[in-house]
């Protein structure tokens, strides 16, 4: 069983998708002007996990499912994405505009831990709604890319890198992670640091090969060769939840998107989160959520 139940855009995918001629620069970065737009020409990009990370400034109304949740954008926002979270935007009425630049992992190799910052992290605040001057700030930044880009400077890579930076921090101040671990000791660090990766190295679930193996705390204690209650002890002083919380509400995150954008059946969504019955998971759903999966398909 291998077959894609959601789909994931490479970069060339992208290109392909926009009539766009790739580069063939290491990291793949490219800077795009989206010039008044109006509905019957600015279409919905569809909801995929995408290969690539993308920072866009968009001007005018939209809606955005962003990982499981759906936010509406106003007048004007910046809007971060990453490589693990899936999403799509979709233009209301009247009119849009704005700029979006693009990059694979690749680009920040060995240039700054990009990943670190919260506007990238899974728990990180995505979609900023910007003042007039913060939205011109940031405008200002990408038209300084696009000549950067269009440059026959030697350096300008380095340079283009340095702007992004500047937009990640702009970003990272007007939203600071507010959900990040407490420091209690380098063992308790390292430990949560462990859990963290473990979890999230199951996820995200794309092709029916993917099945869960990790899924409970005595899982992740096994796997870490720690006793379950010490490593509960850790994870309540570093992250305020226990074990068996942040398991759960990483598996309904996972639960939602699949529901709502993916093509597996129930069934097969509780096989993939490793429920050994169906009826165990629309029990876990309904306890959180106060609906079931079926019905929250329906929403």
């Amino acid at each position: 069983m291998s077959s894609k139940i959601l789909q994931n855009e490479t970069i060339r995918d992208f290109y392909l998708r926009h009539d766009i001629t790739p580069t063939n620069e290491l990291g793949h970065f490219n800077i795009s002007f989206i010039e008044d737009l109006d509905n019957c020409v600015i279409e919905p990009i569809p909801f995929i996990r995408r290969s690539y990370y993308k920072v866009s400034l968009l001007k005018g109304k939209y809606k955005v499912h962003y990982s499981d949740k759906t936010y509406s954008i106003k007048k004007q926002a910046l809007v971060f994405s990453n490589p693990s979270i899936p999403y799509n935007w979709i233009p209301l009425e009247g009119k849009h505009s704005g700029v979006y630049c693009l990059f694979t992992p690749e680009f920040f190799h060995q240039f700054g831990a990009i990943d670190d910052y919260a506007v990238f992290q899974a728990n990180g605040k995505h979609i900023l709604e910007l003042e007039e001057d913060q939205f011109l700030k940031v405008e200002n930044c990408f038209k300084k890319m696009e000549e950067t880009f269009n440059s026959n400077y030697l350096h300008k890579f380095d340079q283009l890198r340095n702007l992004i930076f500047e937009i990640v921090h702009l970003g990272t101040k007007l939203a600071p992670q507010t959900n990040n671990y407490k420091t209690n000791g380098e063992s308790s660090t390292r430990i949560t640091e462990a859990f963290l990766e473990l979890l999230e190295h199951q996820f995200p679930i794309e092709a029916m090969d993917q099945k869960l193996t990790l899924s409970s705390p005595s899982d992740f204690a096994s796997n870490l060769s720690l006793h379950v209650n010490y490593l509960n002890r850790i994870l309540k002083k570093t992250m305020g939840s226990s074990t068996s919380e942040l398991i759960r509400d990483r598996i309904l995150r996972e639960a939602k998107i699949l529901l709502k954008h993916s093509s597996a059946t129930i069934s097969e969504i509780a096989y993939l989160l490793n429920f050994k019955e169906v009826t165990h998971f629309s029990n876990f759903f309904k306890k959180s959520e106060g609906i079931t999966p079926s019905d929250f398909r329906k929403v």
